[in-house]
This record gives structure tokens, sequence and C-alpha cells, in this order.
């Protein structure tokens, strides 16, 4: 997918990548946050829900500067990643049913497959450090439906 060539939008994209290598992710929909035209909250939810579940969608959210010595910063950009999770199976959106990934599944592949990772990204005189994953957390809740907020964060560090 084409994208600005900013180290944000590279690093959305490898996480994008890792999470849609998962095998539980292979009948599912994995994407850069594409948008939305929807000023609710709820609306947003049912769009995430209108796709193939399991849906994870990517995005970056902020960053903070990590001072170092000679007046140079490193940053700690924040990525959220949101993921809806479905099953008509009373309960088993949250823990699954044997068939289809549950949210607290979903919690362990996504730490295990990104935390304590090197993206190998460069761009605008920086580059991707260490990953680490900081945890997740349930964002909308239903008897058939979760959305989890899972986030990241990647050390950018000035290139030599």
């Amino acid at each position: 997918m084409p994208n600005d060539g900013s180290l944000a939008s590279k690093t959305e994209q490898w996480i994008a990548d890792q999470v849609a290598a998962l095998t539980q992710f292979a009948d599912g929909t994995v994407e850069v946050y594409p948008g939305s035209t929807h000023p609710d909250g709820q609306q947003v939810i049912d769009e995430m829900l209108a796709n193939r579940s399991p849906y994870c969608t990517v995005l970056f959210s902020g960053d903070v500067p990590i001072p170092l010595e000679e007046g140079q910063s490193a940053y700690e950009p924040t990525y959220e990643l949101y993921v809806a999770i479905q099953n008509e199976r009373q309960g088993s959106a949250r823990k699954g049913d044997g068939t289809t990934p549950g949210t607290n599944l979903i919690r362990d592949l996504l730490r295990n497959a990104l935390h304590d990772k090197y993206p190998n990204q460069t761009a605008n005189g920086f580059y991707t450090d260490r990953t680490e994953f900081r945890g997740a957390r349930i964002a909308f809740q239903r008897a058939d439906a979760f959305v989890m907020l899972a986030t990241c964060v990647v050390r950018e560090s000035p290139a030599a």
C-alpha cells in the first residue's frame, strides 16, 4: 500500500504486516487505518465490525521526545491497534470457541508478534529501534462482539 514515506507510515505498515502474518488473521482483515467520515464513536465501531472478523486496523497516535546527549532527541511514538472480534456464540468473542479466536488469544498473539522486535525502518534521518508492546484493553463489548485497543511503542533514534 502506498504511503508518504514517513517513518510513522512505514512503521504502521510494518505493524500491519506483522499482524497479517498471524495464522489467526488469515480469514480476517488487517489494514492501516483508512479513516472514517463518522463523528460518532458507535458508528466507527459499527464500521470496524462490518469487516471480516478478526479485523485489525493500525494507526500512529502520537509521540514524545526523549532527550539525548549533545541536544539530539530520540522519539517514542505510540501506535494503536484496534481489533474487532465477532462471534455468534454467546461469550465467544472474548474467549474464542476453538475455531474463531477471541480477544484473549489475540492479546497474547499481538504481544508475541510485536514486543521486543526491530522493524528496521528508516526515513528522514531516523531509524526504528526496539518495539515495546504496552498492553491491551477492551474498548467496546457486547455478547457477540468486542473491540480491543492494543498499544505498541516503537523507539525512533537518530541515524548515524
